[in-house]
């Protein structure tokens, strides 16, 4: 076991999006194209998430909702058109551009599979619903990790704390003994920190500040696995 972490590690929570794929330049062009006639809603819709960050709203319909009521305002177009190009050409566009991204993670398949026999729980939690679809498209067995969700499932977007708790008590593991991995620390850090939990920053293409390259963290879940 390594001596890198605070407090043993008995189970780890995954980011999805820039954590076990790479997110490449090309993403947002790729999903662009995909988005055409309303291309130019996504910087839009992504803006407005943002300023969703860290609510809770209670339930997934809500936060659909609200995001869908502010999203409508700057496109002049009603809640329910732009709830369901949400829900219909938003999520068919981001599953469609996931085998881009296949095996930009060298090893990550057999890190999971060695993490699992460990006794390491396993989870992913994505800021973004359709995660089993996405890993799927991925090339990433779903059938490895020991819980799949979402923020935007549970009505609260990271940096919640509400997703990382629920994960820990469906484990029944103290949260002190629960590592997050992720490549952002204002959602995925600042969420595993509100939780009691551990956080490593995986660092994408040429990012400036802290974190740790993929071959690292690589590594370092490796010695937690033995391997």
């Amino acid at each position: 076991m390594t001596d890198y972490f605070p407090a043993p590690v008995f189970g780890i929570i995954f980011d999805l999006d820039g954590t076990l794929y790479d997110m490449s330049w090309y993403l947002k062009p790729l999903f662009f194209m995909r988005l055409f006639p309303h291309g130019t809603r996504l910087p839009r819709f992504l803006h407005i998430r943002e300023t969703f960050a860290g609510k809770d709203l209670g339930s997934h319909q809500r936060l659909v909702e609200a995001l869908s009521a502010e999203l409508s305002v700057k496109e002049g177009v009603s809640p329910g058109e732009v709830g369901a190009w949400i829900q219909g050409p938003f999520y068919s566009a981001f599953v469609g551009i996931m085998p881009f991204f296949r095996f930009s993670r060298p090893g990550l398949p057999g890190l999971l599979a060695s993490l699992r026999l460990k006794g390491i729980k396993l989870g992913v939690l994505s800021d973004y619903d359709r995660v089993r679809e996405r890993l799927e498209k991925l090339s990433i067995p779903p059938s490895l990790f020991d819980s799949i969700a979402s923020s935007e499932a549970a009505g609260a977007l990271k940096p919640s704390a509400k997703s990382y708790a629920s994960i820990a008590t469906e484990w029944s593991l103290n949260p002190a003994n629960v590592l997050v991995v992720g490549d952002r620390t204002d959602t995925d850090g600042d969420g595993a920190r509100a939780a009691g939990m551990q956080f490593i920053l995986v660092k994408n293409g040429c990012r400036r500040g802290g974190g740790m390259r993929w071959k690292e963290v690589r590594d370092l879940l490796a010695d937690l696995a033995g391997a």
